[in-house]
C-alpha cells in the first residue's frame, strides 16, 4: 500500500490498512524512501524510478513472509502512490491485481510556474555540484493550497493532518519536479494487461482532474473495473462512504484472486 505524493504512510491509510486486514487480506503499508519513517536522503524527494524500483523489492519481500500467498499479491496506491502502482504493475508481471485510488497521472502543472520552475531545478543542480550546496526545497503545499508547480492540493489537509497529531513535513525538493516532468505513466500503462486492475476516480478530483484519469483508464487493455466517486474530491471520499468504497475494492479483488 502506497501513500500519496510526498505523503507519509500515517497521513491517511492506517485505517485502510486496518480495514482490509479485518477482512482477511495482509497488508504492507510503508513510506517511500526519504519521506516519513523512511530513511533515505534527500528527504523529501519523489523521484518515480526510485519509488516503482522499491515497489518491485518490496513485492519481493512479502513474497518470502509465511502469511502471504504469493499467488495473490495485489497492489495498491493513493494519488502519486496510484501512479506508482500502475507502472510496477506494468513491469511486474508478479502482481496478480492493482487498485489505483484516485491516481495523480501527472505533475505537468501549470505552463506559468512550469518554466521557471525548471530553470531552478537546474541552478539547484549545477550548486549541488559545483559548491557543495545541500538540495534546495520549496514548500509543498502554499496557503492557498497550491504545491510548486501550480497543481492544486485540498488547502485543509495540512490543518487537518495537524490537528490529527500527524507530521506532514511542508517541504518537497526542487528535483522532485525535474524528475516527475521526466516520466511519463501513459507510455507504460499499456502494458498493465492482463493483470485485472481497478481505477477508483473522484469525480470533482481538483488535484488529478477526472479527465486525465479517464484518459488513462482507455489506454490499459482489460480486465479493468472503474469505480467513479460522484460528488467526491481528490481525498474527501474518506469522510463520506468509506466502507462502501473499501467493499468493492474488496470485492474486486475477491474475484481476480479468487479467495
Amino acid at each position: 500500500m502506497t501513500p500519496g505524493f510526498n505523503f507519509p504512510k500515517d497521513a491517511n491509510l492506517p485505517d485502510i490498512a486496518k480495514w482490509f486486514q479485518e477482512h482477511g487480506i495482509t497488508v504492507l503499508l510503508y513510506d517511500p524512501r526519504g519521506i516519513g519513517e523512511s530513511e533515505g536522503e534527500p528527504r523529501n524527494e519523489v523521484d518515480p524510478l526510485q519509488q516503482i524500483g522499491d515497489l518491485h523489492d518490496a513485492v519481493t519481500w512479502i513474497k518470502q513472509q509465511p502469511l502471504v500467498d504469493e499467488t495473490k499479491i495485489a497492489l495498491w496506491g493513493l494519488c502519486w502512490g496510484g501512479n506508482v502502482t500502475l507502472a510496477a504493475t506494468a513491469f511486474d508481471k508478479r502482481v496478480a491485481a492493482t487498485i489505483t485510488m484516485a491516481p495523480m497521472i501527472s505533475t505537468d502543472g501549470s505552463a506559468e510556474r512550469r518554466k521557471p520552475l525548471l530553470e531552478l531545478a537546474m541552478h539547484d543542480r549545477a550548486s549541488q555540484m559545483l559548491a557543495g550546496q545541500s538540495p534546495m526545497y520549496l514548500p509543498y503545499i502554499d496557503e492557498d493550497g497550491n504545491m510548486p508547480n501550480g497543481q492544486e492540493m485540498a488547502p485543509e489537509i495540512v490543518p487537518a493532518l495537524d490537528r490529527l497529531g500527524i507530521v506532514l513535513e511542508n517541504r518537497i525538493s526542487v528535483q522532485t519536479y525535474y524528475k516527475c516532468l521526466a516520466w511519463n505513466l501513459l507510455h507504460v500503462v499499456k502494458y498493465v494487461a492482463p493483470t485485472p486492475v481497478m481505477m477508483v476516480t473522484p469525480e470533482l478530483d481538483e488535484t488529478s482532474p477526472l479527465d486525465s484519469q479517464l484518459h488513462c483508464f482507455t489506454q490499459m487493455g482489460y480486465p479493468k473495473e472503474l469505480d467513479i466517486l460522484k460528488g467526491s474530491g481528490h481525498l474527501d471520499w474518506m469522510f463520506k462512504d468509506l466502507e462502501q468504497i473499501l467493499r468493492r475494492q474488496f470485492d474486486f479483488l475477491k474475484k481476480h484472486l479468487e479467495f
